[in-house]
């Protein structure tokens, strides 16, 4: 592990991205697996697993961290009660954008406006139960609606809906079959 920790300092130092190692090995499987004390880490795949999600956690920003599925306890509380956890922009960027605008000097005003843009900002105001979720069946179809990632869960064999994950297996939500773990 120490020349493995080294390793990965001195990439790091020598500008690999974290974001790189956190995609390659965050799911890692092998012994010792289980759950952890960790309250943003509940369970890990592997202390691979565990160590890029902290250090994900720890480092990257949330926008890095969302694309990767990587998300705080809170983060994941508020996804669930239907609201986007990305953090709201802070005083400081909105007048740094502010002043960056006023800095501008636009050639052509007559130009018709591009549609508006689903920015970080309108999304964090607007309650993603209200931005609609289509006609989701399961909780996991409804996650993939709200974060616009689709999971690789398999269908139910019995009523077609997509399953969620359950530890290592896959449970419905509509007929309450397994995908055959027990």
């Amino acid at each position: 592990m120490d020349a493995f920790s080294v390793a990965i300092s001195i990439a790091l130092q020598y500008g690999v991205p974290l974001e790189a190692f956190v995609s390659k090995f965050v799911n890692m499987r092998f012994e010792p697996a289980g759950m952890t004390d960790d309250k943003d880490i509940r369970m890990a795949q592997s202390m691979m697993d565990y160590i890029f999600r902290r250090l994900a956690l720890d480092y990257l920003p949330y926008e890095k961290r969302e694309a990767l599925s990587i998300f705080t306890a809170d983060e994941r509380a508020a996804q669930v009660a239907g609201y986007d956890a990305a953090p709201a922009p802070t005083a400081e960027i909105a007048a740094a954008v502010t002043a960056e605008l006023s800095a501008m000097s636009f050639a052509d005003t007559s130009a018709p406006a591009a549609p508006k843009a689903d920015t970080q900002a309108t999304r964090a105001a607007v309650p993603a139960s209200e931005r609609g979720t289509g006609d989701a069946h399961s909780s996991a179809e409804l996650l993939e609606q709200i974060t616009g990632k689709t999971s690789d869960a398999p269908l139910c064999m019995t009523c077609g809906i997509k399953m969620r994950p359950a530890g290592s297996c896959y449970v419905c939500e509509g007929c309450g079959s397994t995908s055959g773990c027990s």
